[in-house]
């Protein structure tokens, strides 16, 4: 029987955080730009903390299969009618 190991990181690269997302490479630096993750510089390489990947797991709102579209529609210019439809 073959015992399951894990290694936790301390930090990734870029391309190591948005593959453990599912998204390019260039998604982690559109967030390091935009300030919304922190990296570390110090060492020669840009790195995002292991930390990182838990703040932005946690700050995520859930998914909502049904959401409210009477925004979505104010801003195209449309009436929502009473029952949450548009006209």
């Amino acid at each position: 029987m073959q015992q399951e190991t894990t290694v936790s990181r301390a930090a990734y690269s870029p391309s190591e955080f948005a593959a453990a997302f599912g998204r390019h490479q260039s998604w982690a630096y559109r967030l390091l730009y935009a300030g919304k993750v922190k990296a570390v510089t110090d060492f020669g390489r840009v790195l995002i903390p292991a930390s990182e990947m838990r703040r932005l797991v946690e700050s995520a709102d859930r998914y909502n299969p049904h959401p409210d579209r009477s925004h979505q529609a104010k801003a195209n210019g449309e009436h929502a009618t009473e029952k949450g439809g548009v006209r």
